[in-house]
């Protein structure tokens, strides 16, 4: 099979350089960090690494490194063998930074079918370096302004992805990340972890992300809740129609 290679322009004297030009190496990279355990869905095995690396202009990055076998996913394409999920995620990632939808970056991409039949994927990304995931966030320390901000641009991001066509489908808030700005006065706002996201998006998919992203956000009030629907719905005020869907969007408390 052919190799689908991409390198980014501004790293790619870099990458040559140190002989990361194609998948054995970024595979056999020794000085690759575990970040997580390997997922071993869909009849393969995918693990992610962390390295860092200086630019043409010597600033240290670090860089995300996705190392899959097969996981393979069937669809229209690829009904029989199907294709890997990494490519899903590669081509939503360029299909997002193409709409201005804020995402992690890839600078290397390949996809080989090896000698023993496997398919060996590797997708490299950008870490987003001074951000934090939602999930691992402290609320507390932030300002009022701060947490309103929060709530305002978090709001803006999803709805820009939406409005764009694009819904996530796995939004929960370790996909979302954030880093203030105290210059601009606000947070800037990236998602993580495309694989699973859809071109174009349905209502219902949009649902599915807001959904999601409610029900796995913990000791968000019910304030926060509505002041974030508001804000992705552009309203100053909600109707009955949107304050149902807000309770619809607000976890049940469970009864001791």
């Amino acid at each position: 099979m052919a190799t689908r290679c991409f390198l980014a322009s501004d790293w790619r004297v870099v990458f040559l350089t140190l002989g990361l030009d194609d998948l054995d190496a970024w595979w056999n990279l020794p000085d690759a960090e575990r970040v997580d355990e390997p997922n071993l869905r869909y009849g393969g095995e995918m693990s992610v690494f962390r390295v860092r690396l200086a630019d043409g202009e010597g600033r240290l990055h670090s860089l995300y490194i996705k190392r899959q076998r097969d996981q393979l996913r069937r669809g229209l394409a690829h009904p029989l063998r199907g294709e890997p999920t990494l490519v899903k995620e590669f081509r939503a990632l360029n299909r997002c930074l193409r709409r201005g939808i804020p995402v992690a970056r890839p600078v290397f991409f390949d996809s080989v079918t090896g000698a023993d039949g496997h398919r060996y994927t590797v997708l490299v990304s950008l870490g987003l370096d001074g951000f934090e995931s939602l999930d691992r966030l402290d609320r507390l320390s932030l300002s009022p302004v701060q947490r309103w901000r929060l709530v305002q641009d978090v709001a803006d991001a999803v709805r820009y992805m939406h409005n764009q066509g694009f819904a996530h489908r796995n939004l929960y808030p370790k996909h979302i990340f954030v880093a203030w700005r105290p210059s601009l006065g606000r947070f800037d706002v990236s998602f993580i972890d495309m694989e699973k996201a859809r071109h174009p998006a349905g209502n219902a998919h949009r649902l599915r992300d807001m959904e999601s992203l409610s029900r796995r956000s913990k000791g968000v009030g019910l304030h926060d809740r509505l002041r974030f629907l508001q804000r992705y719905l552009g309203a100053s005020h909600l109707s009955d129609l949107d304050r149902k869907l807000l309770r619809q969007l607000t976890p049940k408390q469970r009864r001791s």
